[in-house]
């Protein structure tokens, strides 16, 4: 037999299964367990968005042990009846998938009346030694009249340009968004006959790994210089290729022109390739 509980919403209870939440939880938080003959058999976490008439299952997790058994389905109808009564009307869920693996926790969703895929965001982890080789092929340059600064020395009246610039840009662009977290080294602005043409943001996660957090030329720059020139001179400059085994890049569901050329440019090239994605069901 199948039974559901309600539990107090501590973050330190759901942080295995969702490492990036937040402490404290907000005040519509609430937490499912399942149990089957007294076992521990999975887990669910509720945020209820009165204001936006939404509910988020942010964690719906069946132990191994118990899968294909209904624990799945419990906690869900559960999760939806609580966000019913705390006067939301959508329940969304958000999914990682990873390109070539089977995807059973899509389906399960889509069974169960949950659409309106929503692309987040595609997170790609590039191999460094794959991309030396295609850069010693390809020999992409920027042009001779282009310099470059550090990114976070930026004079009062550039951070002005780059605020006018980013602001009709996809958010996942802005050169300054979260700027403690960049490099001060890696992270660089392109200018080219004194205007700003274009930048790159890094910053370094682990001994091994660096994350592209942010890479733009203007459109007007593009015939003499490229996103991908610039990463490539910068990694050149600093021999990052050598010394990280890996890049990665983020780019947000909405700079499609973007998720075009990571998909064309640097797919290829990556590890792995993961998507995150937005369900919605209507209760």
């Amino acid at each position: 037999m199948i039974i559901i509980n309600k539990l107090p919403a501590e973050a330190k209870r759901f942080r295995t299964y969702l490492p990036s939440l937040s402490d404290p939880l907000p005040p519509g938080a609430i937490g499912l367990e399942a149990e089957v003959d007294g076992l521990f058999a999975g887990t669910a976490l509720v945020i209820a968005h009165p204001r936006s008439g939404t509910g988020s299952i942010s964690v719906l997790h069946t132990q191994e042990l118990f899968r294909h058994l209904g624990v799945g389905s419990h906690l869900l109808e559960e999760a939806e009846r609580q966000i019913l009564e705390l006067g939301c009307r959508v329940s969304r869920i958000t999914l990682t998938l990873r390109q070539g693996k089977p995807a059973p926790e899509l389906d399960f969703l889509r069974k169960r009346g949950y659409e309106s895929e929503q692309l987040l965001y595609r997170t790609y982890t590039l191999r460094s030694v794959s991309l030396r080789e295609e850069a010693e092929k390809k020999r992409l340059s920027l042009p001779i009249s282009a310099e470059l600064r550090p990114l976070l020395d930026a004079t009062e009246a550039e951070r002005a340009e780059l605020a006018a610039i980013a602001m009709n840009l996809p958010s996942d662009l802005n050169p300054l968004q979260e700027e403690r977290l960049l490099h001060p080294e890696f992270s660089m602005l392109m200018k080219i006959d004194g205007r700003i043409a274009g930048w790159i943001g890094i910053q370094q996660l682990a001994s091994n790994l660096l994350l592209l957090r942010t890479m733009y030329v203007r459109p007007e720059y593009r015939i003499h210089a490229s996103g991908i020139a610039l990463f490539l001179e910068i990694a050149r400059r600093h021999r990052l290729f050598e010394r990280f085994a890996y890049q990665m890049l983020s780019v947000s569901g909405d700079n499609p022109a973007m998720l075009r050329l990571a998909d064309r440019k640097f797919a290829p090239h990556a590890s792995s390739i993961k998507t995150n994605v937005r369900l919605e069901k209507r209760l």
